[in-house]
């Protein structure tokens, strides 16, 4: 480009940038009232429109968003090459990614929440809210950063594709539901928004200067109309989404805003936001010119000198600068290597691209040994001969190891500053290594192999890896011509080489932290056994099992909130949680029961855990690691083996209770019946004495029967009977017990609703046996709805689950506490004060007996639900 182009360039410019300073002239009322007369109109117009349709106010005003968005795409996407401020680029992408999700929430919304709609057109809003705020936070991060934007446009097209994909498959909590309107989520999520946009403000002003003021303005007023929007959205009190005109008013008006922000600045005045770096770059430069025009113009005659200071500070800051940018340069280049030998590559690559030395090696610490691990332009017999530099039958005195040439010497510091091939940071440097062999005595006080002279290399520099006292290797630049390595290029390696070595010491440090995470979460995650991790009280990490147990748990939970705890073992709980917020406190073994939820991890009843506490430490604090096993199976074992004892014992009691009993009963039944038969025979008797002794004897015998049924009870209960099975249809079972009950029902006010299967449902079983199991369930409901208010009721259903009969006994009682439901089917256990606690028990074990299970759940109304699962046969219909 010639002086006459340059010049018409400058001029181009300077016109440019005067325009830009005669726009900023203007008075503020020709400047402002455009805008604010188009704001009115605009906010007249959805205002009618809202009147008219609010539907249609909130499409005007999600597509004018949707319009500004997608042009502050195009400019900022068609000057990326030119953007000096990559804020703007990152800001452009994530705006055009908003208008998108702005753009489906427009196509699904529908005025209103349908009585069978889960909100997908609310989330796709927050979908883009929470975008908008999260960019506008992250995008000052790039004022003094460059970035891609191919990869900035990849990133955010992916999440807005996980974010649309999230809110269509139900990622997203409720924010309405029908029948209770809005959710406590939709207010979270206003305030959360509003939070980090306020955050934004705060990114943006620490990076102010970096902006044009009335750019910088004009944003964070955008920012502001949006925060006001969102909050209005909390006072929303119905189903419509949108019932404020305020809220579409605010949401315009800030991107109306973003749009004089960038759109119409970076049109108008281009040099006040797309090159205002560079605008102001030329300022300075023009100032520091006139000034030194002026400098020159008054002090001629210290023109030499100044000359030659300026020459001097100019040959400073040009190393400066060629400083920094090698740095800067080795950092972009390594900046994305993960592993030592990576990073190894990438330096000698990057050295012999920016210097250009022939030959280029690293020598990294092996053990007690330096060998080469990364080599460019060495012959491979040399780097094969020069391998090594700590022979295995060499060593000094106490074992340390010695090592060979001037590597050797550079690695163990025996460096002398003083020396002329020695620099005062350790490196040894020549720039005719045949020269100082043959003439210096010096260096032959240092053992060197010589076979890079002898390779034919003149120039040799050795540039320790030194981090503190410890030395992780060396750089070796090689080159055939002479007078390679002048101060300042020397200067440069060593700083490379430092920068390296803290590059290398984070590496080694990341490496070992990262090798011992991995072990420690392997041991974790594939535990058998449940595994939290608690500091002050709180869980801050768990493994897969733990999960499994509990069901999901999220890291920060307090661990007095594990779970529901069983009432008996809750004192014993919080005595283990206190010892688990003493990270130093000797913990002991526990059992405790825990009330798990309804699903996968409990099925809704009581699970027993062993808990062991121990103190460690995690991530540098005291913490406590709690084991948790679940041992529900050994506690039932436990129950089963106890129950079966007890069984025993009972036996044989009730046995001698029986023989004690019934002969005194026999006498006592005898006795009564002779009474009643005198008083019978009596004379002279007046009948009210007749009809009192009568009454006493009746009672006295009903008494003795009573005795006399238990009894039987007892002994029937500890000598079953097996159960004769038969092919029998489990409807017809239902029915018949249902008929005995239905007087009793009656006369308790209870009404009976049974549904039935509409087939016959074939089973082996005792029909007896069988039917006699029902009556104890629908006495034990008749019992439990005798203080229940109205209305009373027992559902009976039958059902077909896979090879399975269903059968559902359900009233309306006070229902069973969870922690008392291990316990009911125990023998003689029961809450009633006049029960024997035989009943349910009989029945569990004539269920097992049958090949199925009896259990209870929480019925539908409130009360109790006793399930019965028999096994069916194949056919359904006999042959």
């Amino acid at each position: 480009m010639g002086k006459e182009s340059i010049r018409r360039f400058r001029d181009r410019r300077t016109v440019s940038v005067t325009a830009s300073s005669t726009e900023k002239g203007f008075p503020l009322w020709e400047k402002w009232l455009p805008p604010a007369f188009a704001l009115l109109v605009g906010s007249a117009v959805l205002y009618a429109a809202y009147r008219r349709n609010p539907v249609l106010a909130h499409d005007f005003a999600e597509i004018f968003s949707v319009i500004v968005a997608c042009g502050i795409f195009m400019l900022t996407w068609n000057t990326r090459k030119l953007i000096d401020n990559h804020y703007f680029i990152v800001l452009g992408i994530a705006y055009l990614f908003v208008g998108v999700i702005d753009f489906l929430h427009s196509l699904a919304f529908a005025g209103t929440f349908t009585q069978d709609h889960h909100g997908f057109s609310i989330e796709l809003w927050f979908a883009a809210r929470f975008l908008q705020s999260l960019s506008l936070l992250a995008a000052p991060l790039f004022v003094f950063r460059k970035t891609l934007p191919v990869l900035v446009l990849a990133f955010f097209s992916a999440i807005a594709f996980a974010l649309v994909g999230s809110a269509y498959y139900g990622g997203f909590p409720d924010y309405y539901v029908p029948g209770e309107g809005l959710m406590r989520s939709k207010i979270v999520s206003d305030y959360l928004v509003s939070g980090i946009l306020v955050l934004s403000i705060g990114m943006l002003w620490r990076v102010r200067e970096r902006f044009d003021s009335e750019v910088f303005l004009l944003l964070v007023l955008s920012i502001l109309f949006l925060i006001a929007a969102e909050m209005s959205a909390i006072f929303y009190t119905d189903a419509f989404v949108y019932n404020s005109i305020a809220g579409h008013s605010l949401k315009v008006v800030s991107f109306y805003l973003v749009y004089k922000a960038i759109i119409a600045t970076g049109l108008v005045r281009p040099y006040d936001l797309l090159f205002r770096n560079l605008k102001k770059s030329e300022e300075e430069v023009r100032a520091a010119r006139d000034g030194l025009e002026s400098r020159v113009s008054e002090r001629t005659a210290e023109l030499q000198a100044a000359n030659l200071r300026l020459e001097q500070e100019l040959a400073e800051r040009k190393r400066a600068v060629e400083m920094r940018e090698l740095i800067l340069d080795l950092f972009r280049r390594t900046n994305s290597t993960y592993s030592v030998r990576e990073f190894l590559s990438v330096l000698t690559s990057f050295l012999q691209d920016r210097f250009g030395f022939q030959a280029i090696g690293v020598r990294y610490s092996s053990g007690a040994d330096y060998p080469y691990v990364e080599t460019r332009g060495f012959p491979q017999e040399l780097v094969e001969a020069e391998m090594s530099l700590c022979p295995a039958d060499r060593s000094a005195g106490g074992g340390e190891p010695a090592y060979e040439c001037t590597c050797g010497a550079v690695i163990a510091g025996r460096c002398d500053p003083s020396l002329p091939f020695f620099t005062s940071g350790g490196s040894f440097w020549t720039n005719s290594a045949s020269d100082l062999l043959a003439r210096s005595e010096a260096i032959k006080t240092i053992a060197t192999r010589g076979r890079c002279v002898k390779d034919g290399y003149e120039s040799i520099a050795l540039v320790p890896l030194r981090v503190g006292e410890a030395t992780l290797g060396l750089l070796q630049f090689n080159d055939r011509r002479k007078g390679m390595f002048q101060p300042h290029v020397l200067a440069q390696l060593e700083r490379v080489a430092e920068n390296a070595a803290g590059v290398l010491s984070r590496l080694l440090t990341r490496e070992a932290h990262q090798e011992s995470e991995d072990r420690f979460r392997s041991l974790v995650d594939n535990s058998s056994v449940g595994i939290l991790i608690v500091q002050d009280g709180r869980i801050v990490l768990h493994n897969p099992r733990q999960e499994q147990l509990f069901g999901r748990t999220s890291d920060g939970l307090p661990f007095r909130e594990l779970g529901p705890v069983h009432p008996e073992d809750a004192r014993k709980f919080e005595r283990f949680c206190d010892a688990t917020e003493k990270a130093g406190a000797s913990l002991q073994n526990i059992d405790i029961r825990f009330l798990l939820p309804e699903g996968e991890a409990g099925g809704g009843k009581t699970r027993w855990f062993h808990c062991q506490a121990n103190p460690i430490t995690f991530r540098g604090r005291a913490s406590v690691l709690v084991d948790m096993v679940d041992i529900t199976r050994v506690k039932e074992l436990e129950r089963i083996v106890a129950v079966r004892e007890k069984l025993v014992s009972l036996g044989h009691v009730a046995a001698g209770i029986a023989h004690e009993i019934r002969n005194p009963l026999s006498g006592i039944n005898l006795n009564i019946s002779t009474l009643d038969l005198l008083c019978q025979r009596a004379e002279g008797l007046d009948p009210k004495e007749r009809e009192d002794i009568r009454a006493v004897a009746a009672q006295a015998k009903a008494a003795s029967e009573k005795i006399s049924s238990v009894i039987k009870r007892i002994m029937e209960f500890n000598r079953p009977v097996p159960p004769r099975k038969e092919r029998i249809d489990i409807n017809g079972v239902v029915r018949n017990a249902l008929a005995l009950s239905e007087v009793t029902a009656r006369k308790g006010g209870v009404e009976i609703r049974e549904r039935l299967f509409p087939e016959p449902l074939y089973s082996r079983a005792d029909h007896a046996l069988l039917e006699q199991v029902l009556l104890n369930l629908f006495t034990n409901a008749l019992q439990a709805m005798e203080t229940a208010a109205p209305p009373k009721r027992i559902a009976v259903s039958l059902s077909q689950e896979g090879d399975k009969a269903i059968l559902r006994v359900s009233d309306t009682g006070p229902g069973v506490p969870v922690h008392l439901r291990e316990r009911i089917f125990d023998p003689f256990f029961t809450t009633r004060k006049d029960g024997h606690g035989i009943g349910l028990s009989f029945s569990h074990r004539i269920i097992a007996e049958h090949g199925g299970r009896l259990y209870i759940e929480d019925a539908a109304g409130g009360g109790a639900e006793f399930c019965i699962e028999l096994p069916l046969q194949e056919e359904r219909s006999p042959p």
